[in-house]
């Protein structure tokens, strides 16, 4: 080991020691410069908004980052008040960490004027720069929708909420409702830019029980504000009272989730509902033609599945991202449990299967009964076909089963099985995966033979789960409306997958 010099190294350790000081003096001083306090920019519901929902969200947007300090919201009117302290779970930082969303543990009473004061202190910034109160001659105040009319219960979107569906929306009353007359608008916040004018007698509203739902023709805008106006007598309960309606964008706004920012466009877990885990809520629903509901089992193998038996089927919302293009390349992968029938019922589909030379893509069983890989089968098994939208120009592919070498197995034996498909634009490719393992020929599934986009644009027919595009193929025939089975974990990728992604997906399922 060496020998240090000691007068020659303290000169240097005085060096470095100074500079670690500087430093840390000058770290600290930059993290003091900020000695302003977090502002309220804006208040929702607004001051003096009526007709607000009893069930609505308090909202509240700072200038900056906050987290939460000490103190209470109190929310008053003449029937009583409620006192919630900033630190319960009744109040929660949202995820863009600017908004503050307060939760009344009890609803709001009906036709009320309700006062929200709020203590000084009850957040701060990341430097620990208190808010400093309500500003001098302000009161935030708002009106609740009244008893005079119809009362309203519920709202989806949530006022205030910023993880809005981008295709739907819920109201709930306190009774059984029947259409009125009248209009729900939807607007744009920046620029007050009208997106959608639904008249309520139309088939996009839809009235079950207490809920309305309100279809949205075309798709908001991921990561955009929104308010919701609604003409008065819109909905009526049976003794004739009337709904107020939403008279101003303070009544009913909201933004729309952010969308999951990756190539999982839409996972369906099946579990307990149609629901999309994937971070679009790209949710299904049941079919519009549909003769019975999917249903939700416990399956000794996988788990919560869901059971699809003759009559239900289930659709994906219409959206660009659910849109193959000629040069998109996209994946999916679903888990199937069925015994093999006759025909060639859809199972999963955005094409009318009623000519396969239609646009879009079939998956498909074919003579599934008679099916079973090797010498003597007589069936086809099951197939996919593909066809692009090339205005009438003949452009199909098919990839069957029974022609693949090794033959692939089949899929109707009553047992769990992962269908995979990728169209893989970039290299021109089809592959068709089961159980994560890839069955073609001796010659590539070639995609230049596709001369356009794999959907349908004058129909647009949506993703469809246990029917094709068109929702009324399997139910039209004696054989095929009998097709019922399991199915779990649906996943749809705007991308190619890789042999090792689908043997991951396979094991991990």
């Amino acid at each position: 080991m060496k020998n240090f010099d000691n007068k020659a190294f303290l000169p240097f350790a005085s060096l470095v020691l100074g500079l670690a000081l500087f430093s840390a003096c000058k770290e600290e001083f930059d993290h003091t410069i900020d000695t302003a306090n977090p502002v309220i920019v804006s208040y929702n519901p607004s001051a003096t908004a009526e007709g607000i929902a009893v069930s609505s969200n308090l909202v509240l947007t700072f200038d900056e980052v906050i987290k939460k300090g000490t103190g209470t919201i109190l929310i008053s009117s003449e029937k009583g008040s409620q006192t919630i302290e900033v630190t319960s779970d009744a109040v929660v930082i949202s995820a863009d960490k600017r908004i503050l969303i307060i939760n009344p543990p009890n609803d709001l009473e009906p036709d009320e004027h309700y006062t929200v004061k709020i203590d000084q202190g009850i957040v701060t910034d990341l430097l620990g720069n208190k808010y400093i109160g309500t500003p001098g001659g302000f009161s935030w105040t708002f009106k609740t929708v009244g008893t005079s009319g119809l009362a309203l219960t519920a709202l989806n979107p949530i006022p205030g909420s910023n993880d809005a569906s981008l295709f739907k929306l819920e109201l709930n009353f306190a009774a059984d409702i029947v259409k009125g007359s009248g209009n729900i608008t939807v607007f744009e916040t920046m620029g007050n830019v009208k997106v959608a004018e639904l008249s309520v007698a139309g088939q996009a509203v839809q009235l079950n029980g207490k809920r309305m739902t309100v279809r949205l023709n075309t798709p908001l805008k991921f990561a955009t504000s929104y308010y919701v106006l609604a003409d008065a007598g819109a909905v009526l309960d049976a003794q004739g009272k009337s709904f107020e309606g939403f008279l101003s964008p303070e009544s009913w706004s909201f933004s729309t989730i952010s969308g999951s920012g990756n190539s999982l466009v839409a996972y369906l877990p099946m579990d307990n509902d149609l629901s999309d885990a994937s971070g679009n809520r790209f949710d299904a629903m049941s079919g519009d033609n549909a003769s019975a509901q999917v249903s939700f089992i416990n399956d000794p193998e996988r788990g919560r599945v869901a059971s699809f038996v003759a009559g239900s089927y289930a659709v994906l919302p219409k959206h660009d991202l659910l849109r193959p293009a000629l040069t998109q390349s996209f994946s999916f992968s679903i888990w199937v449990k069925m015994k093999g029938i006759g025909s060639d019922p859809a199972i999963f589909s955005n094409s009318n299967w009623d000519s396969g030379g239609l646009p879009g893509f079939v998956l498909a069983t074919d003579d599934a009964n008679n099916y079973t890989a090797g010498p003597g089968s007589s069936g086809r098994g099951w197939l996919l076909k593909l066809a692009g939208d090339a205005g009438g120009v003949a452009n199909r592919m098919d990839w069957r089963a029974s022609e693949m070498s090794p033959q692939a197995p089949a899929v109707g034996d009553d047992k769990w099985h992962m269908l995979t498909v990728v169209v893989n634009q970039a290299t021109k490719r089809l592959h068709v995966y089961l159980d994560a393992k890839e069955y073609s020929k001796a010659t590539p599934f070639d995609l230049n033979n596709i001369k356009g986009p794999l959907w349908h644009a004058a129909q647009d027919y949506p993703f469809t789960i246990w029917e094709d595009g068109s929702g009324v193929y399997n139910s039209g025939d004696d054989t095929r409306k009998t097709l019922s089975g399991l199915v779990d974990d649906v996943r749809i990728y705007n991308k190619a997958l890789s042999p090792e992604e689908v043997t991951g997906i396979f094991l991990t399922d």
